[in-house]
């Protein structure tokens, strides 16, 4: 990842159980250092919007902006 370069946004999975918590998903954005990272992937099957609370609090720490989208209804 500390290769990774000119990335304008950045999908990061959160929730814990199958894929990273709020913390370690901070640091994949710290190495990527996207302009905007966006956690997806928590509080459906795994995780809740508390790993997403502690991912924006580890990347505002960072100084990395973030953005959390709004959960559409699937039958939407």
């Amino acid at each position: 990842m500390k290769r990774m370069s000119g990335i304008d946004i950045a999908l990061l999975p959160i929730g814990g159980t199958y894929t990273m918590n709020g913390g370690e998903a901070a640091t994949a954005a710290k190495f990527i250092n996207p302009k905007i990272a966006v956690p997806m992937h928590y509080g459906s099957i795994s995780g809740s919007g508390e790993d997403a609370k502690q991912f924006l609090k580890f990347c505002s720490a960072e100084g990395i902006e973030t953005k959390v989208l709004e959960k559409e209804d699937a039958m939407s």
